[in-house]
């Protein structure tokens, strides 16, 4: 058996290393040579030494590699943030539907709910254009559920209530605070100020994401798969935000979950409106 055989008993490795050292030691130690047949042996122990070395750096290689693939641990930081947020009495969790993602969207629902999943409020808002049968697809809205709803600046002064003294946690905090100082300045209503933080940012860094992650993708991860489009609604990504902060909580990042068809996947992971995928 050769000296790189050995790899394949880890139990050797250390016994490899103390001979290494204890010849290694022996060479140190040794006198200039004198004659022919020491420089044969001198020239032997350096081999020797060379080849138990890279036996070491053999199988140093080869524990970088199983330590380089460990699965990635999350985000110690995240996890005492996401326990934090859940000991906040106030603390809420917001959801706001569109009929598109730019300047000129207008808002359809809002959803705040509390950590436990008790709706602070839930309302339709009718738009100034119909909803199209995409807007449907992604949101479950139909233009018969907005037809005879308020608009959003009669249901203004109610949103503020609701949003008042609240720490709101949001799945792509940016896009629903665009949204919703737009439409205040569309319709000249007073702005509405939001005191929170993103959970989609929160959850990139929690699970090393170079790119925002999806929460339908996510909650799928985490064992707790949202509906399919056309039936995933704006209070189903509000549960989604509460399990996925509740699993950050206790440092979970994957729990087996029922599998989906492929194609309804694809659709799934494709539609998702709030946002990038990586």
């Amino acid at each position: 058996m050769t000296i790189h055989e050995n790899l394949t008993y880890p139990d050797d490795i250390p016994n490899t290393y103390v001979h290494l050292a204890m010849l290694l030691a022996s060479e140190e130690s040794a006198a200039p040579t004198t004659y022919s047949a020491n420089l044969e042996a001198r020239y032997q122990r350096r081999q020797e030494l060379t080849a138990h070395l890279s036996t070491l750096e053999s199988a140093m290689y080869d524990l970088h590699r199983r330590i380089d693939h460990l699965p990635r641990l999350p985000d110690l930081e995240q996890v005492r943030w996401a326990r934090a947020l859940l000991a906040f009495p106030n603390l809420a969790f917001l959801e706001v539907d569109t009929d598109g993602l730019y300047e000129d969207a207008d808002i359809l629902r809002i959803v705040l709910a509390d950590k436990r999943g008790t709706s602070l409020y839930d309302q339709t808002f009718k738009p100034r254009h119909p909803i199209d049968r995409h807007t449907t697809h992604l949101t479950a809205l139909t233009p018969e559920m907005v037809q005879d709803a308020p608009t959003l600046a009669e249901e203004w002064e109610r949103i503020a209530g609701a949003f008042a003294g609240r720490y709101m946690l949001s799945f792509n905090l940016e896009f629903d605070q665009n949204k919703l100082r737009e439409n205040a300045e569309r319709y000249r209503l007073v702005p509405l100020p939001i005191v929170g933080a993103c959970l989609m940012e929160a959850a990139r860094i929690y699970f090393h994401r170079s790119a925002y992650p999806k929460l339908a993708t996510i909650c799928t991860q985490l064992g707790f798969p949202l509906p399919d489009h056309p039936n995933q609604d704006a209070f189903d990504r509000v549960c989604g935000q509460i399990h996925l902060l509740e699993a950050m909580s206790q440092g979970i990042t994957n729990v087996s979950a029922p599998e989906k068809d492929a194609s309804q996947e694809s659709i799934a992971r494709e539609d998702d409106p709030f946002f990038p995928e990586e």
